[in-house]
Protein backbone atom coordinates (compact mmCIF):
# COMPACT_ATOMS: atom_id res chain seq x y z
CA UNK A 1 0.00 0.00 0.00
CA UNK A 2 2.09 2.97 1.24
CA UNK A 3 5.90 2.85 1.05
CA UNK A 4 7.02 6.29 2.26
CA UNK A 5 5.04 8.29 4.80
CA UNK A 6 5.71 11.86 5.95
CA UNK A 7 4.29 12.87 9.32
CA UNK A 8 4.15 16.59 10.05
CA UNK A 9 4.06 17.33 13.77
CA UNK A 10 4.33 20.08 16.31
CA UNK A 11 6.59 19.50 19.31
CA UNK A 12 3.60 18.96 21.61
CA UNK A 13 1.25 16.36 23.01
CA UNK A 14 -0.87 16.83 19.89
CA UNK A 15 2.20 16.00 17.81
CA UNK A 16 2.54 12.73 19.73
CA UNK A 17 -1.06 11.81 18.89
CA UNK A 18 -0.53 12.47 15.18
CA UNK A 19 2.78 10.59 15.12
CA UNK A 20 1.30 7.63 16.96
CA UNK A 21 -1.30 7.19 14.22
CA UNK A 22 1.28 7.62 11.45
CA UNK A 23 3.61 5.14 13.16
CA UNK A 24 0.85 2.55 13.46
CA UNK A 25 -0.04 2.97 9.79
CA UNK A 26 3.63 2.76 8.74
CA UNK A 27 4.04 -0.51 10.66
CA UNK A 28 0.91 -1.98 9.09
CA UNK A 29 2.13 -1.05 5.60
CA UNK A 30 5.80 -1.80 6.17
CA UNK A 31 6.49 1.80 5.13
CA UNK A 32 9.38 4.14 5.89
CA UNK A 33 8.28 6.95 8.21
CA UNK A 34 9.78 10.45 8.16
CA UNK A 35 8.95 13.19 10.66
CA UNK A 36 8.98 16.91 9.94
CA UNK A 37 8.45 19.92 12.17
CA UNK A 38 8.28 23.34 10.53
CA UNK A 39 8.98 26.64 12.22
CA UNK A 40 6.87 29.24 10.37
CA UNK A 41 9.27 32.19 10.53
CA UNK A 42 10.54 33.08 7.08
CA UNK A 43 11.13 36.81 7.63
CA UNK A 44 13.64 36.37 10.46
CA UNK A 45 17.41 36.60 9.94
CA UNK A 46 19.04 33.31 8.85
CA UNK A 47 21.15 33.02 12.01
CA UNK A 48 18.05 33.37 14.20
CA UNK A 49 16.21 30.80 12.07
CA UNK A 50 19.10 28.38 12.69
CA UNK A 51 18.86 29.05 16.43
CA UNK A 52 15.13 28.28 16.38
CA UNK A 53 15.82 25.02 14.52
CA UNK A 54 18.48 24.02 17.04
CA UNK A 55 16.12 24.77 19.92
CA UNK A 56 13.22 22.80 18.40
CA UNK A 57 15.22 19.73 17.41
CA UNK A 58 15.59 18.14 20.89
CA UNK A 59 11.83 18.26 21.54
CA UNK A 60 11.01 16.83 18.10
CA UNK A 61 13.70 14.16 18.51
CA UNK A 62 12.28 13.16 21.89
CA UNK A 63 8.82 12.63 20.41
CA UNK A 64 10.09 10.79 17.33
CA UNK A 65 12.61 8.54 19.05
CA UNK A 66 9.84 7.37 21.40
CA UNK A 67 8.44 5.74 18.25
CA UNK A 68 11.86 4.33 17.27
CA UNK A 69 12.34 6.79 14.41
CA UNK A 70 16.06 7.31 13.75
CA UNK A 71 17.51 10.85 13.72
CA UNK A 72 18.26 10.66 9.98
CA UNK A 73 14.48 10.52 9.36
CA UNK A 74 13.68 13.56 11.51
CA UNK A 75 13.64 17.04 9.98
CA UNK A 76 13.18 20.50 11.48
CA UNK A 77 12.76 23.19 8.81
CA UNK A 78 12.01 26.91 8.71
CA UNK A 79 9.58 28.36 6.16
CA UNK A 80 6.00 28.10 5.05
CA UNK A 81 4.84 24.89 6.73
CA UNK A 82 2.79 23.49 3.84
CA UNK A 83 5.61 24.18 1.36
CA UNK A 84 8.24 22.51 3.55
CA UNK A 85 6.04 19.46 4.15
CA UNK A 86 5.21 19.07 0.45
CA UNK A 87 8.85 19.60 -0.57
CA UNK A 88 10.03 16.86 1.79
CA UNK A 89 7.25 14.59 0.54
CA UNK A 90 8.46 15.05 -3.05
CA UNK A 91 12.11 14.59 -2.08
CA UNK A 92 11.40 11.35 -0.22
CA UNK A 93 8.90 10.18 -2.86
CA UNK A 94 6.19 9.95 -0.22
CA UNK A 95 2.88 8.43 -1.12
CA UNK A 96 1.18 9.66 2.07
CA UNK A 97 1.38 12.70 4.33
CA UNK A 98 -0.15 12.47 7.82
CA UNK A 99 -0.93 15.78 9.52
CA UNK A 100 -3.08 16.98 12.39
CA UNK A 101 -5.96 19.40 12.01
CA UNK A 102 -7.97 21.42 14.49
CA UNK A 103 -10.97 21.68 12.13
CA UNK A 104 -11.27 25.44 12.43
CA UNK A 105 -14.52 27.07 11.41
CA UNK A 106 -15.59 30.55 10.41
CA UNK A 107 -13.01 33.27 9.81
CA UNK A 108 -10.13 31.08 11.04
CA UNK A 109 -10.89 28.56 8.31
CA UNK A 110 -10.87 31.29 5.65
CA UNK A 111 -7.39 32.45 6.66
CA UNK A 112 -6.06 28.97 6.02
CA UNK A 113 -4.06 26.39 7.88
CA UNK A 114 -1.08 24.16 7.34
CA UNK A 115 -3.31 21.14 6.84
CA UNK A 116 -5.37 22.99 4.24
CA UNK A 117 -2.23 24.05 2.38
CA UNK A 118 -0.85 20.50 2.40
CA UNK A 119 -4.14 19.05 1.14
CA UNK A 120 -4.20 21.55 -1.73
CA UNK A 121 -0.54 21.32 -2.78
CA UNK A 122 0.55 17.75 -2.02
CA UNK A 123 1.09 15.42 -4.96
CA UNK A 124 0.26 12.38 -2.85
CA UNK A 125 -2.47 11.20 -0.50
CA UNK A 126 -3.02 13.19 2.71
CA UNK A 127 -4.49 11.78 5.91
CA UNK A 128 -5.85 14.30 8.41
CA UNK A 129 -5.85 13.43 12.11
CA UNK A 130 -8.46 15.41 14.01
CA UNK A 131 -6.95 16.82 17.21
Amino acid sequence: MYKNIICAIEASDEGKIVLEKAHTLAKLCGAKLYVINVIPYTILPKDYQKTLQEEALPAVNEIATAFEIPPKKIFVKVGKPYEQVCTLAEKKEADLIVIGTHSKKGIQALIGSTANGVVNYAKCDVSLVKI
